[in-house]
């Protein structure tokens, strides 16, 4: 299994700045390489310097600490040098020609043992590496905003990823203190499906009888959850909720899963740079409620349930996936168990009937049998 020692990361923007972070201060040494010389040193002012100046002023951190993170990570506008990198992780920003452009210089540039892996949220791994030479080196290794607090990642395992990559990949990551669950290459990978279908679901009955405060309500007492998805969106920013929607409707929709449509409304808002406004009235009639809550679940237990008959992740792992990088109490598997299965059949029989997904094979043959958790 390969001895990772040296990380490198490119694109030492927000995410990738935390990942840098997040390795530096495991035992990692870190070589970032951004495009010149002045986003280098501001990079590393922003991203490193005042960050953990900040956290030592606020007794979070010792001076101690923070020089020996600090000394850890080093700059650089070339790809020569990250060739002393056992793993190098891209986090560029979302264009795929950029990506596989990059990969294909990075296996120019490295050695072929370097394990390339990228951290995109929505294109598939295999296509972003068809320059790489040596496949088997590659895999997708997804962190969950923010990645030094967020303990989930996601290893994605492509078509060519060997034993020995996913092997590394895994130690990298509970060495990192994260909890990693295993994802077979597919858009958006595992969890990405169920957060994003969830919020374009509850994006679509927003208007005059459920605005978005009532919808917050809803979504916060049907998962349990203290921040509810309208939340969640704004803080991820509705320019991001809405690319990342419109992606795996041009991936998903015309397929045998399905993918609820992107609401009209999703994209007026964030060209208008507008946030979902959470201080209205909230509707109280709990009939109207289930409404929506109803349609929330069905569509959740949807994709959950295609994503374990497609082979893209297991029950469990997706379950321990949906709680710790969403923060849900409960997942996906034990909500269907406790409401039983004949309660959850209903749910996604009406999220069939509204358009947002075909029917997943155990609820079309009439399975009632609770998941093995």
């Amino acid at each position: 299994m390969k001895d990772v020692k040296t990380v490198g990361i490119i694109g030492f923007g927000v995410m990738g700045a935390a990942i840098g972070l997040n390795a530096a201060a495991n035992g990692y040494k870190v070589v970032y390489k951004e495009l010149n010389d002045d986003l280098v040193k501001s990079m590393y002012d922003k991203f490193v310097a005042k960050a953990l100046a900040k956290r030592v002023g606020l007794g979070k951190m010792t001076q101690a600490d923070m020089d020996k993170i600090c000394g850890s990570i080093k700059g650089t506008t070339t790809y020569d040098e990250l060739a002393a990198c056992d793993l190098i992780i891209e986090a560029a920003i979302e264009k795929m020609d950029l990506k596989i452009k990059i990969f294909g210089e990075l296996s120019d540039a490295c050695p072929k043992d370097t394990l390339i892996v990228s951290n995109t949220s929505t294109f598939l791994i295999e296509k972003l590496m068809e320059k790489v030479a040596s496949p088997a080196r590659t895999a997708g290794l997804h962190y969950f905003f923010p990645a030094n607090v967020n303990r989930l990642v996601e290893v994605i395992r492509q078509k060519n990823t060997s034993d020995e990559t996913y092997n590394a990949l895994m130690a990298f990551s509970k060495q990192n203190k994260k909890v990693p669950i295993t994802v077979k290459d597919f858009p958006g990978f595992a969890i990405n499906p169920i957060f994003i279908s969830s919020y374009l679901v509850l994006n679509s009955f927003c208007g005059d009888k459920y605005n978005a405060a009532t919808l917050e309500s809803i979504s916060q007492e049907t998962l349990g959850v203290k921040y509810g998805i309208m939340w969640v969106q704004n803080g991820s920013g509705l320019g991001t909720a809405y690319h990342a929607g419109a992606s795996m409707v041009e991936y998903l929709a015309k397929s045998d899963i399905g993918f609820p449509p992107v609401p009209g409304l999703l994209k007026t808002m964030f060209e208008g740079g507008k946030l979902w406004d959470l201080n209205g009235p909230v509707l109280k009639d709990a009939a109207e409620r289930s409404v929506v809550g109803d349609s929330l679940l069905g569509s959740i237990f949807c994709i959950s349930t295609h994503l374990v008959e497609k082979g893209v992740v297991s029950v469990k792992d997706l379950e321990l996936g949906v709680c710790t990088a969403l923060a849900w109490p409960k997942g996906p598997f034990t909500l269907m168990n406790e409401m039983g299965m004949s309660e959850v059949t209903k749910r996604v029989k009406k999220a069939v009937d509204a358009g947002y997904f075909k029917m997943p094979r155990k609820f079309a043959s009439g399975d009632l049998k609770p998941w093995e958790l």
